[in-house]
């Protein structure tokens, strides 16, 4: 028996009909008894991307770029592409994605069907609010929607449910360069997180913060941000889990000792490439 496919926490383990690849956008939707349903990159972090009993219409192979204006920063691309590639035609380019989650390894489709969000939310909202255009594919055809229509505010946020996101249409976002220049703020108590939080969102487009849970007062790092001039550094190799943990690794002590040392971070500004800075964990594989 093959292994069961998995959302990213890899929780519940289920059993699958099939898993059939969408190779090209013209595949007619496969005919089955059992209900289907699309699975991008499987980042979700539980079972919304998974099907059981089910078929699961895998889109990794639909991953080919349609069309992109340099000058008016739109670009079309098919739903399986990940973020991480069009962050790599674009970023050199002067462009970058409006909204962006903790990981590039998110198909365009399921970044749509959950309507990310990222640390910009406070100021540009949701991934769904910068499609232009996109086209489904449903077990009655093919249709072309857009904002303002009942269709496409049923599939953003839709969870697949709506059909299959053969293509889509987004509007990016101009930017000086593919470096964030970062300030890190040390707190120590939920109070002072408030007012960093306030102050912050009013002057910065990235805002986010780790709180140490354990702590009683509410201590914590928050992270501020804007986008900066300079060209990213080569990247570094991957380093790789190539083993699962026990479930007892994680555990108050490892916990409480990691928080520890994490918050020993001092208030700093600094300029780091953008990748680091939006997608830290994309630096561990496995």
């Amino acid at each position: 028996m093959p292994a069961p496919i998995e959302s990213w926490g890899r929780y519940p383990v289920l059993q699958h009909l099939a898993a059939r690849p969408v190779v090209w956008r013209s595949d007619p939707l496969a005919v089955s008894p059992a209900s289907l349903l699309p699975f991008g990159r499987g980042r979700s972090y539980g079972d919304c991307c998974l099907n059981e009993g089910g078929t699961l219409l895998t889109t990794r192979t639909l991953d080919r770029f349609i069309s992109f204006d340099p000058s008016a920063g739109v670009l079309r691309c098919e739903a399986g592409v990940s973020l991480g590639d069009i962050l790599a035609l674009i970023v050199p380019r002067g462009w970058f994605l409006p909204v962006v989650p903790g990981t590039s390894y998110v198909s365009v489709g399921g970044a749509i069907a959950n309507d990310i969000h990222g640390k910009n939310h406070h100021r540009v909202g949701t991934f769904g609010r910068h499609v232009r255009r996109l086209e489904l594919l449903r077990s009655d055809g093919r249709v072309e929607c857009g904002p303002g229509e009942p269709l496409f505010a049923a599939t953003v946020a839709g969870l697949g449910l709506t059909g299959l996101i053969t293509w889509a249409e987004l509007q990016l976002r101009a930017v000086p360069g593919a470096r964030i220049k970062v300030e890190t703020i040390p707190f120590g108590t939920l109070t002072e997180f408030f007012a960093i939080a306030d102050e912050s969102d009013a002057r910065f487009e990235y805002t986010v913060a780790w709180m140490d849970c354990f702590s009683r007062a509410g201590r914590g790092v928050f992270f501020r941000g804007d986008h900066a001039e300079g060209t990213a550094t080569p990247a570094v190799t991957r380093l790789s889990v190539p083993f699962e943990f026990p479930s007892m690794a994680l555990n108050p002590l490892t916990v409480r000792a990691f928080n520890a040392v994490y918050a020993l971070k001092r208030r700093s500004t600094r300029v780091v490439d953008a990748n680091p800075f939006f997608f830290p964990l994309d630096a561990v594989a496995g």
